[in-house]
């Protein structure tokens, strides 16, 4: 889970990474798992590097 709450503002920050040994089709699924303080997300990028 991550949690991106915070006061003051950051720009173009990496907050999840993954590496494959693979060579294979992988999917990334968000799941959004509210609370009734905090009900959505939102996404900016996500960045494939080949």
């Amino acid at each position: 889970m991550v949690d991106l709450r915070s006061a003051a503002t950051s720009y173009r920050q990496a907050i999840w990474t993954k590496t494959w040994t693979a060579n294979a089709r992988h999917t990334v699924k968000i799941v959004v798992v509210g609370t009734s303080g905090r009900p959505t997300v939102t996404t900016d990028g996500l960045v494939y590097i080949r």
